[in-house]
């Protein structure tokens, strides 16, 4: 998370069941499900910022560049078209409307570099990081309710 929280989507997070590890949030212009990864209490219904990390067999890329685009294709599944922000190994951060932080599971295709444009389709789930602190350092704090 500490790597990734400046790669954060301005998200609006809906309001779910109890013990549900799916949130469902609009990210720039879709809705989608994510599997929250931060714990079942970090999140809470409205605006929040949220690492979108959709994992891929493979991106592609598309030449003469495309319009950003990020759809829900089903159940914690998305499609996504952007342009690429920033590489590591198999990271790619995608701008498809909103910040992606995709990870591929195959070899990046040759091209595949700041600038450039591609498309994927996730598996599921796609995974999501509530970033509830922009201190990359910050500590966890337990709330106790005594008045229980």
């Amino acid at each position: 998370m500490n790597r990734w929280r400046g790669r954060a989507a301005q998200a609006e997070l809906f309001a779910r069941p109890e013990g549900v590890p799916l949130i469902e949030c609009r990210v720039a212009d879709a809705v989608i499900q994510v599997f929250e990864r931060t714990g079942p209490y970090m999140s809470r219904p409205g605006p929040n910022r949220l690492i979108v990390n959709p994992t891929t067999a493979g991106l592609r890329v598309v030449e003469g560049g495309a319009e950003h685009r990020l759809e829900s294709l089903g159940l914690s599944r998305v499609a996504a078209t952007g342009s690429v922000l920033e590489v590591e190994g198999r990271t790619v951060v995608v701008d498809a409307g909103a910040p992606l932080v995709v990870t591929c599971r195959a070899t990046l295709p040759p091209g595949v570099a700041p600038g450039a444009s591609v498309s994927f389709e996730s598996d599921a789930p796609v995974h999501g990081f509530v970033v509830v602190s922009d201190r990359v350092t910050a500590a966890r704090r337990e709330a106790v309710d005594e008045s229980i």
